[in-house]
């Protein structure tokens, strides 16, 4: 003791003691800074749902396969946009699980099946005249209990007048409508109460006013003209769509149509939202600066570090997101030589070990930003990049990819893969799902862009076993647009979000450079915002938790029986958890036994299902 008192009072009196503690301090910062920036401090990230085995899910196809049919689909081959529409239905109908019969009545030999043995009635048949005696027979199988969903924009014809007044119509005239956008009722569909825009829109819905006893659940937004009506007839429904468009990015407005039929109806969905950080982790890219010089007056590097991603933390933190990340090795185009190691790995292991420990997930992009295309791919000059020799150069390049990862970041094992610019031959798909088994999921693309170099996709299992999970949206510019509508469609679809961004945005004006990082941060604030808004109960996932969820979803099989007391949902392929969609068109949901039910909007409701029989009481009964 009489020592320690001696030594402090000789430390005292030592006249840099006062710097030396200043210089404590600072070997004390630079320790934790060179700690955060070596990335040792993340675990792995831990999914609140996986994957299943492999081989033990069945693809959608598979699983409906022998189911009992109860609806029958209608259409003309030979009448305009019919191809088209039923494009769409055949997979709308596949999604919701909805065994289907189709018969296409432009057929000389044709003879409809008897009504009476379907619960349903899908009509895709815009002149109703070539029905003829048997259109007046379909409508009184709705009288008597049937549910019919006259899909397509019906033309003013001799049969249409004569079934008008059943359909809801009290007038109409020969003149079409602009279509210019859709306002669907907020007790209709999640997101409704807005105004979402139709790009290129024409003179697609027929001008009609309706009876007082039609429920109209969508207008155009000028003029109010009805898109979506239903109406009672006798025991049985009628839903129109008048609409006119048949594109992919409809889909969840003719779902939510279909499921006006009947008096309740049931259909899996995904429950699911996910963010993509393309390009990331990866090396500092290269790009034009000129925009972060201006509004920071820092290099493109500190812009990542002090300005990019914290501002990222803060929106994932206010919103409850989980980025997904995927890696880029380097930027390299030599798709020829071996592969070579990257040797500069600080951005790799400093923003993928924060990404991390921000209970995100890091996949892979590719071991440089060329796609995994071979010499038979043709860019049409659209794109710099080069092609791979041989499926060998493609898998080596893949292994590659997952050593790196592994090595820089030994605690996160990535499964995820994303095409660079969403760009994937057959050939390329065929090796990721025979020779780089760590792959699970492939993340492209949803909507065609003109050109037949995306890899356009489908929510699902392959026969693979590769999930196929889609992006839907992507950038900070996901405002009153084509992009809007998207979202809003497949919220209402498969009840799930998908958006990508690049950390490279602010490097090229085509995507918002000019614009600046502020402007782009709002629009994604503000998507946020509506997404929080529109669907408060979607899960926010990592690309392997929706995956899981794409899983136990694609196999799922419902079929609904309802009483006067209650309704019974019998699901097949059930594993451990499910989500659906119940709509209760009559009656009001009480009790529910093996499952959860959560509000949406109107008569809309989300279902958690815990086991593969749920009950469901109807109130009052």
């Amino acid at each position: 003791f009489q020592m320690k008192l001696r030594f402090l009072s000789k430390l005292k009196q030592f006249r840099w003691s006062k710097l030396l503690l200043i210089w404590l301090v600072f070997l004390l910062i630079a320790g934790v800074l060179f700690a955060e920036r070596c990335g040792i401090k993340y675990a792995s990230t831990h999914f609140k749902i996986d994957y299943l085995s492999r081989t033990s899910v069945l693809p959608a196809q598979n699983a409906l396969f022998g189911q009992p049919v109860t609806n029958l689909l209608l259409y003309d081959s030979t009448q305009d946009n019919v191809s088209e529409a039923k494009k769409q239905f055949d997979q709308i109908l596949l999604d919701m699980k909805v065994s289907t019969q189709a018969v296409d009545i432009s057929k000389s030999s044709t003879l409809l099946p008897d009504f009476s043995n379907y619960k349903t009635v899908v009509v895709l048949v815009p002149d109703l005249d070539v029905l003829g005696q048997d259109l007046i027979t379909l409508m009184n199988w709705a009288q008597q209990g049937g549910s019919i969903l006259f899909a397509m924009t019906p033309s003013k014809t001799s049969y249409f007048d004569v079934i008008s007044l059943k359909l809801g119509v009290l007038s109409s005239s020969w003149n079409y409508k602009l279509a210019e956008s859709i306002v669907p009722a907020e007790e209709f569909m999640l997101g409704g109460g807005q105004r979402y825009e139709f790009s290129d829109p024409f003179e697609s819905a027929l001008s009609v006013s309706l009876r007082e006893e039609a429920t109209v659940y969508a207008r155009t937004g000028d003029e109010g003209t009805p898109l979506v009506w239903s109406v009672s007839l006798g025991s049985g429904r009628i839903v129109v769509d008048n609409i006119g468009i048949y594109d992919k990015i409809m889909r969840g407005i003719y779902a939510a149509s279909f499921s006006l039929l009947c008096d309740a109806t049931a259909y899996p969905v995904i429950n699911g939202s996910v963010f993509y950080l393309d390009d990331f982790p990866s090396p500092v890219p290269g790009g034009d600066g000129t925009y972060i010089r201006r509004d920071y007056s820092m290099s493109i590097s500190d812009f990542y570090s002090k300005v990019w991603w914290p501002d990222l933390v803060q929106l994932a933190q206010k919103y409850g997101v989980r980025f997904t990340g995927v890696m880029i090795e380097n930027y390299e185009d030599d798709t020829v030589d071996e592969p070579t190691r990257q040797k500069d790995t600080q951005q790799f292991r400093y923003f993928g070990s924060l990404l991390l420990r921000q209970g995100g997930e890091i996949g892979f992009h590719g071991y440089n930003h060329q796609p995994l295309v071979l010499p038979n791919t043709d860019y049409k000059g659209l794109y710099a990049y080069r092609q791979w020799p041989s499926e060998e150069a493609i898998t080596a390049a893949m292994e590659e990819l997952i050593e790196f990862q592994q090595t820089v970041l030994p605690y996160t094992n990535g499964t995820v893969y994303v095409p660079p610019s969403n760009i994937l031959s057959a050939e390329g798909r065929r090796v990721l799902g025979t020779k780089v088994p760590q792959i699970r999921t492939i993340a492209s693309t949803y909507f065609k862009d003109g050109t037949d170099l995306p890899y356009v996709q489908e929510f699902g299992v392959a026969t693979d076993g590769i999930v196929e999970q889609p992006r839907i949206v992507s950038g900070g510019m996901v405002g009153d647009t084509y992009m809007r509508l998207a979202a809003m469609s497949e919220l209402n679809m498969h009840y799930v979000s998908t958006h990508f961004m690049h950390p490279d945005d602010l490097l090229d004006e085509d995507r918002g450079a000019a614009e600046g990082w502020e402007v782009y941060k709002g629009g994604l604030e503000d998507y946020l915002k509506w997404l929080n808004t529109s669907a408060p109960d979607l899960r926010r996932q990592t690309g392997t938790e929706c995956s899981g969820a794409i899983q136990r979803y694609a196999q799922l099989t419902v079929a609904l029986d309802s009483t006067d007391t209650a309704w019974t949902l019998h699901l097949g392929n059930f594993v451990d958890e499910a989500w659906l969609f119940f709509r209760a068109n009559e009656g009001t949901p009480g009790r529910v036994t093996n499952g959860e039910l959560t509000h949406l909007t109107g008569d809309l409701y989300l279902l958690k299902a815990t086991a593969g029989t749920v009950h469901i009481e109807r109130k009052g009964a």
